[in-house]
């Protein structure tokens, strides 16, 4: 069972909107409670152990203790109350309360328990062309959005430059690296890390890429491979989206692991003379398994391309890439598109 997260907070409205945030994340290793007074909450911990406790300063109480292995206060008036107890911000964006939340409970928590997925095996989807300008990252996110709709899906951005944070008109204080230094460093709150990192478009789950490509260039395949297989156990993802590039060491090892792989290709003559010395080098180095695993695409001419990431669940790419998720991921069927 999972533990227990109480929240209080005399603010109703405020307190069940950040429950309601915080209980749509399906990750969340908690199960949440809300109480507006602590009266309430003193009568639920008569026959409950609370793990993590998140109370407004308006709830506050000094002199009443409350069994809760770790507390923190939502703090209204910019003056720090309680003795020695964590007061964040409570005005401020859910998204950054559940970090700052998961970071203190993490710095607290030497005993974190690992929470381990159910349901299927997590299917790795590698998306790789060594073509450039080819609609790569457009058809990768639309795929995603897609599976997302019916599926828990997560997209990893491994490209040099993703410029997400253009695209999505905001910057991140945090990115895969962040997830990266937990995996190595302190792997057993990596899934309390995982939380407060994961952001979302859509209804596809995403981990801010890295801002400079040369960070990228330190990580090997194999830890790319051993990150993915963590967050298959910590997580209930069915789907990781991967969108790729050359900056990425250990490439074929990293597209081996894919279920399905998709490329995107061209007719002239120079993008066919990039993808012959790609799939030249994939026979020399003994990777022909990635050739059976890869579907080559020729996108046709899109008459409109949807003007954000949030519109590519809709119009001709969103039609197309439907079709070819039902075709090749749900029917597993093999083949050269041209349409």
């Amino acid at each position: 069972m999972k533990k227990i997260m109480a929240l209080c907070d005399g603010e109703q409205d405020y307190l069940y909107h950040m429950a309601d945030y915080l209980e749509k994340r399906d990750t969340f290793p908690f199960a949440v409670h809300c109480f507006t007074d602590m009266a309430q909450l003193r009568r639920f911990t008569d026959g409950n152990e609370i793990e993590l406790l998140l109370i407004a300063e308006n709830a506050y109480e000094k002199e009443i203790e409350v069994p809760a292995r770790h507390l923190v206060i939502l703090n209204e008036s910019g003056n720090e109350v309680g003795n020695e107890v964590e007061n964040i911000n409570k005005y401020q964006s859910s998204e950054s309360i559940l970090k700052a939340v998961m970071d203190s409970y993490m710095g607290s928590n030497d005993g974190v328990p690992r929470r381990l997925a159910t349901g299927n095996r997590m299917k790795i989807i590698g998306n790789y062309t060594p073509i450039g300008r080819s609609f790569q990252t457009t058809f990768a996110l639309s795929m995603g959005q897609i599976l997302a709709k019916e599926h828990k899906t997560l997209y990893l951005n491994l490209e040099s430059y993703s410029g997400f944070g253009h695209l999505l008109n905001r910057e991140f204080a945090t990115d895969i690296m962040d997830v990266l230094y937990y995996f190595n460093c302190e792997r057993e709150k990596l899934v309390y890390k995982m939380e407060g990192l994961v952001q979302s478009v859509n209804g596809l789950d995403y981990i801010p890429p890295v801002v400079s490509y040369q960070q990228l260039g330190g990580i090997t395949g194999e830890q790319w491979i051993q990150l993915f297989r963590e967050i298959e156990k910590i997580s209930e993802y069915e789907y990781l989206i991967l969108d790729l590039s050359e900056q990425v060491q250990g490439l074929f090892d990293v597209l081996r692991e894919c279920c399905n792989i998709f490329t995107i290709v061209r007719e002239d003559g120079i993008a066919e003379a990039k993808m012959r010395q790609y799939e030249a080098l994939i026979q020399s180095m003994n990777y022909e398994d990635i050739v059976v695993k890869t579907k080559k695409w020729k996108l046709p001419v899109f008459r409109r391309i949807p003007p954000g990431i949030e519109q590519l669940t809709r119009g001709e790419i969103a039609a197309y890439v439907t079709k070819i998720i039902e075709e090749e991921i749900y029917g597993g069927k093999t083949g050269v598109r041209n349409r």
